[in-house]
């Protein structure tokens, strides 16, 4: 029985379409990534002294320019390409970040209009609150921040997935009592990140709803309350949170102004 003949078809094109990028992006040099990444983050993200090449690499630093007057350090970065992931049209690495007080890796995706974290997992200081909003400054926060998400998407058309962010072991430089630790709850919207945050344990309880837009940044209302036998010793901080209200909390209002 005579045998058809090979025909090419469209999986051998788009193979040979990824071998080809995957062959350019392992000879390209670190420095044609570090001048993208400021293009295509409209000025905001910028590679200190990166090395290696695009395929693989480091940084001695990572600079965001965020609300504060000075940019923000974000230590050591390492990537590693995701050859795999270019056969979907779609340009990906494995990073890791460390120094400054920072350690965190996961997966970036991203494709022509869109971008996702994957598996992603962040430890950082609380003071970078301060970076979400200057209203934070108020509280001096100290502590760590955790953040985690499976999955999480950035669109011309919102933001898809859900994420966690934790406040550990919370400090304020207004009083000497801990204040406890924290969870916000991120919800992906067709307009950025709803926010929804609640108090683990400790003697300040917090809670809240907000949005976190790129366009208007964060904007968050919401309430503290001290416990009864650490009002006391709170009370130097719940004074510049907020007016009191009836029930004996204090309003807050982070942004949105």
């Amino acid at each position: 029985m005579e045998k058809a003949p090979f025909r090419l078809r469209w999986p051998h094109y788009l193979l040979a379409v990824g071998l080809y990028l995957a062959l350019l992006l392992a000879w390209a040099p670190a420095s044609l990534l570090a001048w993208a990444l400021p293009q295509l983050t409209d000025q905001t993200v910028w590679l200190v002294q990166a090395q290696g090449s695009v395929w693989r690499g480091e940084a001695a630093g990572v600079q965001v320019h965020g609300v504060a007057a000075q940019d923000l350090q974000l230590g050591r970065l390492n990537w590693r390409l995701r050859p795999l992931d270019l056969l979907t049209g779609r340009l990906a690495y494995r990073l890791e970040l460390s120094g400054a007080g920072i350690n965190a890796a996961g997966v970036l995706r991203a494709g022509m209009q869109d971008a996702d974290l994957q598996n992603m997992q962040a430890e950082l200081p609380a003071g970078m609150l301060e970076q979400l909003s200057s209203d934070f400054a108020l509280w001096q926060p100290g502590g760590r921040l955790k953040f985690e998400t499976a999955r999480i998407g950035f669109k011309q058309a919102g933001v898809e997935g859900q994420a966690t962010l934790r406040w550990v072991d919370a400090i304020s430089g207004r009083v000497s009592a801990p204040l406890g630790s924290y969870r916000a709850e991120l919800t992906g919207t067709q307009s950025g990140m709803g926010i929804s945050l609640a108090t683990e344990a400790g003697a300040l309880q917090l809670q809240g709803e907000g949005m976190w837009t790129a366009r208007h940044g964060l904007a968050l209302v919401g309430s503290a309350r001290a416990e009864p036998e650490s009002r006391a010793a709170l009370e130097g901080l719940l004074s510049l949170l907020g007016p009191a209200q009836a029930d004996g909390s204090r309003a807050i209002r982070i942004g949105g102004r």
